[in-house]
């Protein structure tokens, strides 16, 4: 997975709420739902991450095009949603990179 302005990519990003007592247990849990779906057509590959203080999750997914996105959601609608009680609340959106900072040399 590469971040870059380059081609039609259409970012999913997703932020979940959680308690810290319940952070792992959202990231335990989406974690076994992606190894499980990598495969699917358009899906390009996934990154999580956690914040520090424990209550958030987000999820940065990268897809060849809206529409795959789409079907993808339909077809896993369900097991998404029984995803959700670890997290207060769940804010998916869908996104375009428009600016990305590269540090050039090393």
């Amino acid at each position: 997975m590469h971040i870059s302005r380059e081609g039609d990519l259409v970012i999913l990003i997703n932020v979940f709420e959680t308690k810290p007592e319940q952070q792992q247990e959202v990231i335990d849990q989406w974690i076994r739902f992606v190894e499980a779906v990598t495969d699917e057509p358009g899906m390009i590959g996934a990154a999580l991450h956690r914040s520090t203080d424990g209550t958030r999750v987000v999820n940065y997914a990268q897809w060849r095009s809206e529409e795959d996105f789409e079907n993808f959601v339909q077809k896993y609608r369900e097991q998404m949603e029984a995803r959700r009680p670890a997290a207060s609340r769940v804010d998916p959106h869908l996104y375009e990179v428009v600016y990305l900072s590269e540090r050039r040399g090393s």
